[in-house]
């Protein structure tokens, strides 16, 4: 299996994003949704976005694909979102559990759980075997923390993981060492 990526999503704090690159993150997403504890303003996502080295993708995510800025791709080198937008060049594609409607080939898509009450390891279990399935470049997220990265990049193969709660002390506030064993664990599996 190549190399699998690694996304870490929900940063808010400059020493997150340090923390987030300096143990070897390939991508790093900031939520721009104001009613998430992971959500930022489009000023202090791009602010922070600033940050980031090359080498390291930074991601715009959003929940809604009409409240997307025109000039997200000036700022951000991916834009991941809920729903298919017009342009899908450096777009990853969002879906919670529901069949996945057509997109054109090569479109990453990435493929998350419902939110609410953590899922049980059967459901997790299910939830990489649907990924497993996917045609397009699979991101796998939701419920991922660094003791189930290793299985679910065995289970679904995915091109890429992705990760915010599962690597934070409190909502929306990051903990490098959980960083640094979620990326070495989800490398060593792939």
């Amino acid at each position: 299996m190549a190399e699998v990526a690694v996304k870490i999503c929900g940063l808010t704090r400059e020493q997150d994003v340090d923390a987030a690159v300096a143990a070897g993150a390939d991508m790093v997403g900031f939520v721009i949704v104001r009613s998430s504890p992971r959500g930022l303003g489009p000023d202090r996502a791009r602010e922070l976005a600033a940050r980031v080295p090359e080498g390291v993708r930074s991601v715009a995510v959003y929940a809604d694909l009409h409240l997307v800025a025109d000039d997200v791709h000036e700022h951000f080198d991916l834009l991941q979102v809920y729903g298919i937008p017009a342009r899908t060049e450096c777009v990853i594609v969002a879906f919670r559990q529901r069949p996945l409607p057509p997109l054109p080939d090569g479109v990453p898509v990435l493929l998350d759980r419902p939110i609410g009450a953590a899922p049980t390891p059967d459901e997790l279990e299910r939830h990489w075997q649907r990924a497993a399935t996917v045609r397009q470049p699979v991101m796998v997220a939701g419920g991922l923390n660094p003791e189930n990265v290793g299985q679910a990049v065995r289970t679904a193969r995915p091109w890429a993981v992705d990760t915010a709660r599962g690597v934070e002390s409190a909502p929306g506030i990051k903990d490098p060492a959980l960083i640094e064993r979620f990326i070495r664990n989800a490398k060593d599996a792939a």
